[in-house]
């Protein structure tokens, strides 16, 4: 979130260069606490003016030790069809 905030005061101080542009937040964690972080990225989205792009379901993929995100399938194959979500989105506006 920090990065975050801080490439979000630089767009602020620069023209708002992320007004418009296509983004969306992904979180990935061992257990809880996905959904708040969710929010508060989605946030940091609306805030800059940024298009939101979702999937088929909330953009989290559950992990434990490095190395076992890929274990998560239902959760890879959401980022997955994110990632084609925007494309096609940012494909379609151009």
């Amino acid at each position: 979130m920090s990065a975050l905030q801080r490439i979000g005061k630089v767009s602020r101080g620069n023209g708002n260069f992320l007004s418009g542009m296509v983004g969306g937040p992904i979180a990935v964690a061992r257990r809880g606490g996905h959904t708040l972080t969710l929010q508060e990225m989605s946030m940091f989205f609306n805030i800059n003016g940024m298009i939101i792009v979702g999937s088929d379901y909330w953009n989290m993929v559950f992990a434990g030790p490095e190395g076992t995100s890929f274990d998560d399938e239902e959760g890879i194959n959401t980022i997955k069809e994110f990632g084609v979500n925007v494309a096609n989105l940012i494909n379609k506006i151009n």
